[in-house]
């Protein structure tokens, strides 16, 4: 940690005190004292380099266009990262808040989406394609190498998922759109958080990964129903800056399910292939089938 408070303070108008680790996933995160005040740090690892870069770019299109994100701290040579043979450093405001809660605040976090989806239409980079390798085939690849026996069942579950989804619109598509990625601060204010999985893929994901009040690995056939309540107290602000068509509406279900496509996997490649056992992968297609029951899709 003393390497990079000697970069802070070689690169940056502030003298740092100390920082602490607070998370290292994708990216290793700091929160850094400084001046009497707090700042939070990103240091990017050279294997998200490229996707992790598109997100400054993005977070810094949001604050030319006024929308709620972080500032990021500009370096002494007036740019938005520093970069060194250790990694790539962005140094953002720390703000105060805690994890929004859908339940309780559907139509303001709808409100906010919204606006960044209509926001982003007029992004003008191209953004990193995401599509069914993304989204089903990575969870494929590994449970292939863990040589998991009933690998066929999920092949076929995600074909079947892929087939109704795949003419979905595409568009801006911020991927990781969890409750603890949309901050809610002391004044009831929000700001969307970690843009690195950002893409052109299904924006209405975004609305299926933040409305999802299904347990991941625990089946409770009441999250349905409270599924479907909070979509539709985030679709009343929502739709105020997006109209979208009943096929995407309709998508709604399936996506729940693709969710376990996806964040299964990346939890794996983060954590490694040998993180989950077979028992594991059991439960969830044990979820998965009880999901599609329940929600009557086809099979």
């Amino acid at each position: 940690m003393k390497k990079i408070v000697e970069i802070l303070n070689k690169n940056y108008s502030l003298r740092v005190d100390r920082i602490e680790l607070t998370r290292d996933m994708g990216s290793v995160a700091y929160t850094v004292f400084a001046n009497d005040q707090k700042y939070f740090l990103r240091v990017l690892k050279p294997t998200v380099f490229d996707t992790a870069i598109k997100a400054v770019d993005i977070h810094v299109f949001l604050l030319e266009h006024d929308f709620p994100v972080s500032t990021i701290i500009p370096s002494n040579e007036n740019t938005f990262r520093v970069q060194d043979k250790a990694g790539t450093y962005v140094l953002y405001d720390y703000l105060e808040g805690s994890e929004s809660n859908p339940e309780q605040d559907a139509e303001a976090i709808g409100g906010l989406i919204g606006r960044l989806h209509h926001v982003m239409k007029e992004y003008p980079c191209e953004l990193v394609r995401r599509d069914k390798q993304y989204f089903i085939g990575r969870l494929i690849d590994i449970l292939r190498k863990k040589q998991y026996p009933r690998v066929d069942e999920f092949i076929a579950y995600g074909e079947e998922l892929w087939g109704n989804l795949n003419d979905l619109p595409r568009g801006f598509c911020h991927g990781d759109m969890y409750s603890d990625n949309i901050l809610k601060t002391p004044e009831g204010k929000f700001f969307v958080l970690d843009f690195d999985t950002a893409c052109k893929g299904f924006p209405v994901y975004d609305l299926a990964l933040i409305c999802n009040m299904t347990r991941y690995s625990e089946y409770d056939e009441r999250n349905y129903d409270k599924s479907n309540r909070v979509l539709a107290q985030f679709m009343s602000e929502y739709s105020k800056y997006i109209s979208l068509s009943q096929s995407e509406i309709n998508a709604f279900h399936y996506l729940i399910a693709l969710q376990h496509f996806t964040t299964q996997a990346s939890i794996m490649e983060i954590f490694g292939y040998e993180y989950r056992d077979d028992s594991y992968f059991d439960n969830q297609l044990d979820w998965l089938y009880r999901w599609r029951e329940q929600c009557k899709l086809p099979n």
